[in-house]
């Protein structure tokens, strides 16, 4: 199956024995597939299935039915175990746009039935009808195809596409009450309108400049209201987490139609659903306070998109942002952890090597009759422990202000002597062996508590 085709799942509003239940309304690009399932009661497992074209179950046109399932164009396939019939429809064009009906035969009695709109367009599709309360807002999605990532795309306001009125293009964007942005990554363009008025109720397109040929384009029909529209969501826009979950609410009213939750794009998933584009998801209805919950869980960078909610042929699109976090998170904070700790343990095993070093020169001039508290500093004044703790404390200080470890340093250079401890030197440097630990200076401040210290050679 086509991974890009729409998978329509749906499930009734109104339940019970003896009903048959489909979609209100599909829109579907050409030259894709569709399939549509179609749920019925306990009581019809054994029947036949039919699906025809028309409203009308009585005077529609037989196009399949489950006695004689046939491989082609359109197929059939009934699975009484989920008591669902499922009909898929390939190679899509404009002319199979059209009312359709899915219906149990009663065998004498009256057909059950219930009924779908197929909506085929050139290249461009988008939501079929939107509610919304006076004076909010609305964003509006339109699906493009690849072929159309570097085109103008526009909204327009009138009944077709080629006579319409524009309001906005994507080449001259504006920010006021109606604004478009282009996502060609995506291949999604939106609409966003705000402090909406009765007035602003019309049929509205969602369109595509061609060059050398028609425009390309889908239709919206947007109704403004001054009561609780049919079907709205609190937010539009809902932000998740790379493997964690999100919640969509979506309130219906006293819509009563069949109620789901779709991908743009992809397919679609009711209650009876447990996955979406092989998303684990859960969708529970209330039908007390009239919403149904979506939650998505085990969520990916790639889940990032455009979703709707959909009573019937109402439809809103929700916008899923899908944020780095979780288990990366933790990794990006454990490596972060790890180098601090790292630099602390370079830093502190700087010290201690400088400590050793300057407790075993001291233990041989002790050794050797010499008083490291009377060496002699550049400044002529003696060196002694209070100037090795400053220096100590002035490194220690350097590394905590800066946490970097290019910029941690010894604070001077320490010079030890090596020598008879017999022999004494009259002029400074005389039948001296030097040796050194050299780093780089922080700040000349620092230096000038951090003398050279000069010993006689033994």
């Amino acid at each position: 199956m086509d991974p890009l085709m729409l998978l329509f799942l749906l499930i009734a509003g109104l339940t019970g024995a003896d009903s048959v239940s489909t979609g209100g309304w599909v829109t579907v690009r050409s030259g894709r597939s569709v399939t549509i399932p179609c749920f019925y009661g306990d009581r019809y497992k054994t029947h036949v299935k039919k699906w025809c074209r028309g409203y009308n179950v009585r005077s529609c046109t037989p196009i399949v039915h489950t006695d004689s399932p046939q491989e082609g164009k359109v197929s059939i396939r009934d699975d009484p175990d989920q008591r669902v019939f499922t009909v898929t429809i390939n190679n899509l064009t404009a002319g199979d746009s059209g009312w359709f009906s899915c219906f149990v035969n009663i065998s004498g009695g009256s057909d059950v039935r219930d009924w779908v709109y197929l909506s085929v367009t050139e290249g461009v599709s988008t939501l079929r009808r939107v509610s919304v309360q006076r004076g909010g807002s609305v964003t509006i999605s339109c699906l493009y195809g690849d072929r159309y990532k570097t085109h103008v795309k526009y909204w327009c306001r009138g009944y077709n596409v080629s006579s319409c009125t524009p309001i906005v293009h994507t080449d001259s964007p504006q920010e006021g009450k109606v604004s478009v942005r282009d996502d060609p990554d995506q291949r999604v363009f939106t609409v966003t309108i705000n402090n909406l008025t009765a007035e602003d109720s019309d049929r509205y397109w969602c369109g595509v400049k061609h060059s050398g040929a028609s425009d390309v384009g889908d239709r919206v029909n947007l109704s403004v209201i001054d009561g609780p529209p049919g079907l709205s969501v609190e937010k539009q826009e809902v932000t998740g987490v790379d493997g964690d979950s999100v919640s969509v609410q979506c309130y219906y009213g006293n819509n009563r139609r069949h109620r789901m939750w779709c991908k743009i794009g992809g397919c679609c998933a009711s209650e009876r659903s447990v996955s979406l584009d092989g998303r684990p998801v859960l969708i529970r209805d209330d039908t007390v306070n009239k919403v149904f919950s979506v939650t998505m869980s085990g969520l990916e960078r790639k889940d990032t998109g455009w979703y709707w909610c959909a009573a019937g042929i109402l439809q809103i699109p929700v916008h899923i942002t899908v944020k780095q976090g979780g288990d990366n998170e933790k990794l990006s904070s454990l490596v972060q952890l790890a180098l601090y700790v790292g630099l602390s343990l370079l830093v502190l095993l700087l010290v201690i090597i400088i400590t050793w070093k300057v407790r075993d020169k001291h233990k041989k001039n002790v050794a050797g009759g010499q008083n490291l508290g009377r060496t002699a500093r550049k400044d002529g004044r003696s060196f002694g422990r209070s100037d090795l703790r400053r220096c100590m404390k002035t490194l220690f200080r350097s590394w905590v202000l800066t946490s970097q470890l290019h910029k941690v340093s010894s604070c001077g250079r320490f010079f030890f002597a090596e020598g008879d401890s017999s022999r004494t030197s009259e002029e400074p440097g005389a039948d001296v062996t030097y040796s050194s630990i050299v780093l780089p200076e922080v700040s000349s401040g620092c230096s000038s508590h951090c003398p050279a210290v000069t010993q006689p050679a033994t």
